[in-house]
């Protein structure tokens, strides 16, 4: 590959920060006050760079397409590399109920009706518009292509940068305010509060921030001087994003008034600003529709990423030739459908439970939990292939000689997994105390449900399913 085509450093950063960039973790940040600041660091050091080194190395050494699913194959077998693509096509089930669900709040304020954006039922049928709308889109057009980078620029960038400037402007104005959420501070509040155990599930809520950090390491093999430049990419990328999130977390803390938060609703902040600022209602409708113009491109961009890597998945016989199906252009059409469908099936919480908030907190738990355990068989991957293909070309390598730096950083990453999973078990303190053990019991049997399917469907394949 030529020079010129080789990603620059600050290239790769870019993109990396694209991948995470997102207003809407901002008021699930919030909601934890000065602890935001412990979660975050948690969350970034034990969390997002094991997992971003171990996938670099993993990357680097299987240039292939499939990506986790590949490193899992070729160190514990084709059964749990089945097992992790199946996990990262079923968390996006509960991942897009609450990307879509923050289109009927956003909606809510476009069209100024405010009151529909706490109605259950108005947010139920936006997910179900919004999905299936940008479904049968992709269906027809390329949406990544026609919405992809301004996409990002439209409803990331620019809302965030808006935030952070606006609450900047509003904390230098007002100081910290008393009655909100980092009123009277004491130096206890920096580390979470174990008498209530609740608030400690925010942590999960916080770590998915960085859930997905595995795909930046696509990348690893086109950037220049790989061993150098990848881990400060990284680095750089997961430092940006702490600062800048917990900027535009600790001023959105400063500004809602306790217990007032609605944490699907990115739009709360940048309304408080604007009335106590002078500014114009209407920049907030307009911000409102970027925010929720970036929302819809990324819906678009879920319906097919994971599911061509199914599809591959399908053609090579773990799934029967039903899911092979294809449009003339070569969608996987048995997966988008069946995707929508199970969407429209999990939105239904949005109705069962009766908060928005708790609904919101409960689906980003379950997508985070799916997530771990993807993790975990990527960090017991990392090692086992260190033994089973000492020899196999690693451009970019942890540690120079021996295997002690990776079982430092693959154990760092299972200690990581399993304290997210325990925390994740925990009912946040937002849920009634009689919601408990139905949040226990929902959290296990999702989980456990999603991975025996994948388990099932792997015992019971045939030979004929393979695609000739």
């Amino acid at each position: 590959m030529a020079n010129s085509k080789k990603l620059t450093l600050f290239g790769l950063i870019g993109i990396t920060m694209a991948f995470f960039g997102t207003v809407r973790s901002v008021p699930t940040l919030s909601m934890t006050g000065w602890t935001q600041i412990f979660y975050m660091l948690v969350a970034a050091i034990l969390f997002a760079l094991p997992i971003a080194l171990m996938s670099a190395e993993l990357s680097t050494g299987f240039p292939e397409e499939g990506g986790p699913q590949v490193w899992v194959k070729n160190a514990l077998g084709e059964k749990w590399g089945f097992v992790t693509s199946w996990l990262l096509w079923v968390q996006m089930f509960f991942g897009m109920v609450m990307v879509a669900s923050t289109v009927g709040i956003l909606l809510g304020y476009v069209i100024d009706a405010h009151e529909l954006s706490s109605n259950n039922y108005f947010i139920f049928a936006v997910i179900l518009i919004s999905y299936w709308g940008v479904t049968l889109l992709n269906l027809k057009f390329d949406m990544v292509k026609i919405a992809g980078n301004w996409g990002a620029i439209i409803g990331v960038y620019i809302p965030f940068l808006f935030l952070v400037v606006l609450g900047v402007i509003y904390m230098l104005k007002h100081g910290i305010q008393p009655d909100n959420y980092l009123g009277n501070f004491k130096a206890s509040d920096l580390l979470p509060d174990l008498s209530n155990l609740g608030s400690l599930a925010y942590l999960s809520g916080i770590i998915f921030i960085f859930a997905g950090v595995e795909i930046s390491s696509v990348h690893a093999k086109n950037i220049e001087n790989p061993k150098r430049n990848y881990p400060i990419a990284v680095i750089a990328s997961v430092i940006l994003l702490v600062i800048f999130n917990l900027i535009a977390g600790l001023t959105v803390s400063n500004a809602i008034p306790n217990g007032k938060i609605e944490l699907a609703n990115i739009t709360q902040p940048f309304m408080i600003f604007c009335q106590d600022l002078g500014i114009p209602t209407i920049f907030v409708n307009i911000i409102s529709l970027m925010i929720m113009i970036g929302v819809l491109v990324q819906l678009s961009a879920w319906v097919l990423g994971p599911s061509k890597s199914m599809i591959k998945v399908a053609d090579e016989g773990n799934l029967p030739p039903f899911f092979q199906k294809r449009t003339s252009k070569g969608i996987p059409i048995t997966f988008v459908l069946i995707q929508a469908i199970v969407i429209s099936l999990v939105s239904v919480l949005y109705i069962v439970v009766p908060d928005v908030n708790s609904a919101f907190l409960i689906i980003t738990i379950t997508t985070t939990i799916l997530y771990c355990i993807v993790y975990a068989l990527i960090a017991i991957s990392a090692i086992r292939l260190r033994y089973k293909m000492p020899d196999m070309e690693r451009p970019f390598r942890l540690g120079n000689k021996g295997n002690g730096l990776m079982w430092f950083v693959s154990l760092l990453s299972l200690f990581s997994v399993a304290i997210t999973l325990t925390v994740s078990l925990i009912p946040p303190s937002i849920l009634a105390p009689s919601q408990s053990t139905g949040y226990i019991i929902y959290q296990v049997v999702a989980t456990v449900v999603m991975i025996s399917i994948a388990l099932i469907i792997y015992k019971f394949k045939k030979p004929s399913w393979k695609l000739k």
